[in-house]
């Protein structure tokens, strides 16, 4: 057996550049917002001024849906039989949104094939955010979820990958930031425009994840009505 002797001195350095490295490796943000700074609202989104994330994600299902029949219109080329190559991946439920007819509010809404994707991407037209200290609720109209400001943990990533999680203040931004190893990264941002009363949000999605690269900026006006009523579907507080 070999054992291997430092000294006090560089076992110390040695410690001292781990530490060093583990945190540089992920983000730490604070858990105290700035003064005066208050996410707390009743938020409708301006669609004028923001990012039409709905065609973005229709734009990225139709892109996949023709590298889908390319694989297929290959495959059959290539193998009498028609197999698809092993491997390949299949494309999200057809769900184009626009030949979709328009809700009907007294009826009780069905779940559609791409939900998941859409909360990913934060796709709502309302949020209410609670802020009280350190916590910070939002609530969308698929979900509501709950952050502790300057908190650092391991998630479940929506497509099921673990990731690891730093949430808080970034300046006047309440960043939530999450990435998993080989794998999808998102970084939400949020902050209060005090010069005209709104909310502003950013999303990024990049990694392993059918949506990455797409980016959606939001502007949201505040709310002079009450909120909508949650979404009894939505499931709990996560």
């Amino acid at each position: 057996m070999i054992h291997s002797r430092f000294s006090p001195g560089i076992a110390a350095s040695v410690g001292a550049l781990l530490l060093c490295f583990s945190q540089t490796t992920f983000a730490a943000y604070g858990a105290a917002a700035p003064k005066g700074v208050d996410l707390s609202g009743n938020w409708q989104i301006n669609a004028a001024r923001s990012d039409d994330a709905e065609a973005l994600l229709q734009e990225r299902l139709d892109e996949l849906r023709t590298q889908h029949e390319r694989w297929m219109r290959d495959a059959r080329r290539t193998d009498p039989l028609g197999i698809p190559p092993l491997g390949m991946p299949l494309p999200p439920p057809e769900d184009d949104a626009r030949k979709a007819p328009p809700p009907d509010p007294s009826q009780k809404r069905k779940p559609r094939p791409n939900d998941n994707l859409r909360r990913m991407l934060n796709i709502s037209d309302t949020l209410v955010i609670t802020q009280a200290g350190a916590t910070i609720d939002i609530r969308s109209q698929l979900d509501t979820r709950r952050f502790e400001a300057g908190s650092q943990s391991q998630v479940s990533m929506p497509q099921g990958e673990l990731a690891d999680s730093s949430i808080g203040w970034d300046g006047q931004w309440f960043v939530i930031d999450r990435k998993a190893r080989k794998g999808p990264r998102v970084t939400e941002r949020y902050r209060w425009l005090p010069k005209t009363d709104q909310l502003e949000s950013e999303i990024k999605w990049g990694g392993d994840t059918l949506l990455s690269g797409i980016k959606v900026h939001r502007i949201y006006d505040r709310m002079t009505s009450a909120p909508p009523a949650p979404d009894p579907e939505a499931g709990p507080v996560r």
